[in-house]
């Protein structure tokens, strides 16, 4: 496993249109990237990162468990870890697995939260079918120039990841289709973004922003493919998340910190995203945490 210094990657998507929010805003920091020898009978400790995490199978099966739920991985499969996600991946039987691997921070995309590169409840997993030879050169080619000690290395590095994080977008299908050319829904967009934990209702928002109900719903599921409120609720799960990883906060304080004043809605509305309660997250976390901070650690050293 080796490591690489903190790189930073700027990229901005524009057209010509003088007024719009750029769906895909890239200003990273690739923590470190290595490769995972082909091993059998292996399983991984449960553990969670603060960041993004990007693996792709090079060769073998497995599976991969993600906040308790599993999934099956092989040969050409991309597997996405949100911030604050506990997993763990382990081979499938007696076969081996191979896996290339990067840590990544500070970008967003679309109507996700930062450093989120697909929405809560998407699979995971992605298939790269037609495009696996692709992919698997993307990041064996990050991986060498990491591990390497050749001249721009670093410089040759940044793009790598640049690259893949692109290319996975383009495989999530969030495309240009998306990008924004409409005034309005740039307030709006801001408007939520910047005050998710404040709103208390779409009337609330089409008050402050002067645009009727039915017009901020429709505009912006059509810009962005949710609506209105299930994209705040987004912003304030990721936001909880944090929270419950990186403070003492009882879960009351932090659901009040993210906007909901009924503890019980709280309660109701992180089982129902996240798929448990808001103590258990916590104690899976703390329980895989040392294991990251451990990991991450031993890969600064050899940087």
């Amino acid at each position: 496993m080796m490591g690489q210094k903190d790189e930073n990657i700027r990229l901005d998507v524009r057209n010509t249109a003088e007024s719009r929010v750029e769906a895909v805003k890239l200003d990273t920091k690739c923590l470190y990237a290595g490769k995972l020898e082909r091993v059998r009978q292996w399983q991984e400790n449960p553990h969670g990162h603060p960041f993004c995490e990007i693996l792709f199978v090079l060769s073998g099966s497995g599976i991969t468990t993600i906040d308790g739920k599993t999934y099956n991985i092989t040969k050409g499969d991309i597997i996405v870890y949100n911030p604050y996600t506990v997993h763990w991946e382990a081979t499938a039987d007696n076969a081996g697995i191979e896996m290339a691997f990067f840590g990544i921070t500070n970008f967003q995309a679309a109507n996700l939260p930062t450093d989120y590169l697909i929405a809560e409840g998407a699979s995971p997993v992605l298939h790269t079918k037609k495009q696996e030879n692709r992919f698997a050169f993307y990041f064996r080619s990050l991986v060498e120039e990491i591990s390497g000690e050749q001249q721009y290395g670093e410089l040759m590095a940044k793009y790598w990841a640049r690259l893949i994080l692109i290319s996975i977008l383009r495989l999530a299908n969030i495309s240009e289709a998306k990008f924004v050319t409409n005034a309005i829904f740039t307030k709006i967009h801001q408007y939520l973004t910047n005050h998710y934990t404040e709103i208390e209702s779409m009337d609330q928002v089409c008050e402050v922003l002067g645009v009727s109900k039915y017009y901020l719903s429709h505009v912006f599921k059509n810009y962005m493919g949710v609506p209105p409120m299930q994209y705040v609720t987004s912003q304030r799960m990721a936001y909880a998340k944090k929270l419950l990883c990186e403070t003492d906060l009882s879960a009351s304080a932090i659901g009040e910190q993210c906007g909901y004043k009924d503890h019980s809605l709280f309660f109701k509305t992180f089982k129902k995203v996240v798929g448990v309660t808001p103590m258990i997250f916590r104690e899976k976390a703390n329980r895989s945490w040392m294991n990251s901070k451990e990991e991450l650690e031993e890969m600064r050293k050899k940087q």
